[in-house]
């Protein structure tokens, strides 16, 4: 009988002390690890938020040096555009100026700097007579291979006018894709934006709700999960020392 009645005050201190563990353990512990893990979980998101910011915000710099330059290029391309307008004017005013020289001295001078190599060979002007038109027309007297440079001139000149209608439209393609680049970057960042913003809200809501239930974590409401309170607990144990102590 004294082992039954120290076995039973035995096993009622043992079960009122598992009680009490099994409620601390059910009330705090596993409280306690989901709130560090919810709380780690907080800060991982802040660092990665904290990082996507320094990102944007080193892409935001270099975009603005990005945009800078294009500005600089643009201008820079803009003032050639003018410069090819002016030549091309140019060339159309000189062309011109050609056209009306009517004395043949002239003519020989601007032909002698305009072919300096032909200047120091021997040329010069003879006039052959037309009987059908019954008028001397004056021809010019050249070495038969310098027209060589005629020729490959005319070519040149040829091939260049060609070069400059391709790269005329080589040019206006090129502003209709720079067009198209920047419509396709106002919304490509238009996008961006819109991902941020939303981004930043459902950061801020997910922060606003994971404080809260950290909160609740920490002081959780009275819930009656049938664990027995510390009285019956106390009860119980007393109870069952009483009755083993009546054992004989």
């Amino acid at each position: 009988m004294d082992n039954l009645k120290k076995g039973l005050i035995t096993v009622s201190v043992i079960a009122g002390l598992l009680a009490i563990s099994l409620s601390f353990i059910l009330g705090r512990g596993i409280d306690r690890e989901e709130v560090q893990r919810a709380q780690l979980e907080m800060q991982e998101l802040r660092a990665s938020r904290d990082s996507i910011k320094v990102i944007v915000s080193l892409k935001d710099s270099l975009q603005a040096l990005l945009g800078s330059q294009v500005k600089q290029l643009e201008s820079e391309t803009t003032r050639l555009r003018d410069e090819v307008q002016y030549l091309e004017t140019e060339r159309e005013e000189n062309q011109l100026t050609v056209r009306n020289i009517r004395k043949k001295e002239d003519l020989q001078v601007k032909l002698a700097e305009t072919f300096p190599e032909m200047a120091q060979s021997d040329w010069g002007v003879t006039e052959v007579y037309n009987e059908e038109a019954d008028i001397g027309i004056e021809y010019l007297l050249v070495p038969l291979w310098f027209s060589e440079t005629f020729i490959i001139d005319h070519q040149n000149s040829i091939s260049y006018m060609q070069q400059r209608d391709k790269l005329e439209l080589v040019d206006s393609l090129n502003q209709q894709v720079m067009v198209l680049q920047d419509s396709l970057f106002t919304l490509e960042q238009e996008k961006s934006e819109a991902y941020q913003l939303g981004y930043e809200e459902a950061f801020t809501k997910y922060e606003d709700i994971n404080t809260k239930y950290i909160e609740l974590l920490e002081q959780p409401p009275s819930i009656d999960f049938g664990i027995p309170k510390w009285g019956i607990i106390g009860t119980s144990i007393g109870a069952g020392v009483l009755v083993g102590s009546q054992i004989k």
